[in-house]
């Protein structure tokens, strides 16, 4: 990417690669995109320990890692919510990557319905969010869209991969850093189309302490539900994939949250399985962080 630097290092290291570990090497090559504020949310002390008696929210088992090998087997979710493709604007991407979150939608789970969710079936879940929750706003979809944030509170789970996109030039919520000076002026071009992965961290209980911290802490939105903390640490752009992953992709374009490459029976319209599209979207990405600008 244009816009990303490499850490530097001198050339006359280059000899001596075979010293570094696989980690070493990854950490040299990380890109570093500046950003004008750290915006991370970390929880505090006090709630950084397992706050949840309930196994189904706790993290104290959570396996996370984000190797290339756990991205091959592990669940992968395509966040596209908050894409709205007739005034191509993505409002979710920036603040999401900056504060290190996730969210399929801001519709609330109600009080009642919490206690359902660690032990109620997916589709039960589905229809008791139904009876509780007034989905009018989504017209023909509401079934869908209570479908969606019950898969997002059954599957995402701490150790599970998140794939978001950002298209739009013209965007008004997109980031500063997906776009590069392209002469002496304030002129700047979009570098995009991109895509991004992270690895969730944490689940937020709703109505838990933790999540009136997030959300104290939020510099873009207020009051958002069912959240997770990811890490998102790998960028790339979305044309060095092959075609048939970008078909796949692109097929996925409205707003909506969809769990990916899951079916490693299955070809995929276009040729795409479930491992060639890991496969695509890792090898055609970078490893990144967002650093302060000085």
């Amino acid at each position: 990417l244009p816009l990303l630097s490499s850490n530097s290092y001198d050339d006359d290291d280059d000899d001596d690669a075979s010293r570094f570990s696989d980690i070493a090497i990854e950490q040299r090559m990380t890109k570093r995109i500046k950003v004008e504020r750290d915006d991370k949310i970390h929880l505090p002390p006090q709630l950084e320990g397992d706050q949840n008696d309930d196994q189904f929210w706790s993290a104290r088992d959570a396996i996370i890692e984000f190797t290339e090998d756990a991205f091959k087997k592990k669940s992968i979710f395509h966040l596209n919510s908050f894409v709205d493709a007739k005034k191509k604007q993505n409002e979710g991407f920036g603040p999401f990557v900056e504060q290190g979150i996730a969210t399929p939608c801001f519709q609330e789970v109600p009080e009642v319905v919490v206690p359902m969710i660690a032990d109620m079936p997916q589709k039960e879940l589905r229809e008791a969010m139904l009876q509780h929750v007034d989905w009018e706003r989504f017209y023909d979809s509401r079934a869908s869209a209570a479908g969606q944030v019950a898969m997002w509170l059954k599957r995402c789970i701490p150790g599970s991969f998140i794939v978001m996109r950002h298209e739009y030039e013209r965007c008004h919520y997109c980031p500063k850093w997906l776009k590069e000076r392209s002469d002496a002026s304030d002129n700047s071009e979009y570098i995009g189309p991109v895509y991004i992965i992270g690895v969730v961290t944490r689940k937020i209980k709703p109505y838990s302490d933790e999540e009136a911290y997030v959300n104290s802490q939020m510099r873009y939105f207020k009051g958002i539900p069912h959240l997770c903390l990811v890490d998102w640490k790998r960028i790339g752009y979305k044309r060095d994939l092959k075609d048939e992953s970008q078909k796949y992709i692109n097929r996925i374009c409205q707003p909506t949250v969809v769990n990916i490459c899951n079916d490693f029976e299955k070809v995929y319209t276009d040729g795409a399985t479930a491992q060639s599209l890991r496969q695509d979207l890792w090898d055609n990405s970078s490893p990144f962080e967002l650093v302060v600008e000085v």
